[in-house]
């Protein structure tokens, strides 16, 4: 049985804070593939020093990409078999732009946003004893300041920032368009990427411009409800076969 190890469940409104880990648990429901879900709190514990990662028979394999291909040689795994050349390459941009960019400026946002002052500090960390919870939202905040800057897209302000992920969202939505799903009827693993990018914005109780646009967009907000609907009947049967 696959461990797949993930944040704790600790922000309402999402499956996952991470959009990642929740990318993989909607591919595990969608191909129904069991899987055991072990939350952590510690992302140093994985081999990229990231979450999520998973364990299986001995393999231990951190980063999305990486767990895909084992996923493909271990399980047959391929959600974008129905995809064509063209759509494939368009489905790998798709994802760059959600995972590489998007997914800053969700990261700015919830840690940099002074309108979002003490989020680390009363939902991320809300189970840290208190003497230390400060202490350790301070040290997190400044590494992901750092990272942010690193990153490039911290060296902008904050108008800038979201100027640029409001455009990312405007580019899944004409993608989108008025189809069930990116390409078409069928869900890929670009849907996966998307509703766990998408759902962290919309479903946290976290304000910024990103979460009112997907909330203003109608065929986003449906998009969403049918994804989740689809991951949670999935992720139940899923769960019944790892019980």
């Amino acid at each position: 049985m696959i461990r797949l190890y993930t944040f704790p469940d600790c922000l309402p409104g999402t499956p996952d804070p991470s959009g990642f880990v929740v990318k993989l648990m909607t591919i595990f429901s969608l191909a129904g593939i069991p899987y055991t879900r072990i939350p952590i709190q510690n992302p140093s514990q994985g081999p990229k020093g990231k979450i999520p990662f998973i364990e299986d028979n001995g393999v231990v394999l951190g980063d999305t990409t990486h767990i895909l291909e084992y996923l493909h040689r271990a399980y047959g795994l391929d959600l974008d078999l129905h995809l064509s050349a063209l759509e494939k390459a368009q489905s790998h941009a798709l994802q760059r732009l959600l995972e590489e960019r998007l997914y800053w400026v969700i990261v700015y946002s919830r840690w940099m946003d002074v309108a979002n002052q003490g989020f680390a500090r009363t939902v991320l960390f809300k189970d840290v004893p208190w003497p230390i919870r400060g202490l350790i939202t301070r040290m997190a905040t400044k590494t992901v300041r750092q990272a942010l800057h690193h990153q490039g897209l911290g060296r902008h302000t904050g108008d800038e920032i979201y100027q640029m992920g409001l455009s990312d969202i405007n580019a899944v939505r004409a993608v989108l368009d008025d189809k069930p799903f990116l390409f078409g009827d069928r869900p890929s693993v670009a849907d996966a990427t998307a509703f766990g990018m998408l759902i962290n914005i919309a479903g946290p109780d976290v304000p910024s411009p990103l979460r009112d646009l997907v909330h203003d967009t109608p065929s986003l907000i449906t998009y969403l409800e049918r994804m989740h609907l689809l991951y949670a009947q999935q992720s139940r049967e899923t769960r019944q076969q790892a019980a």
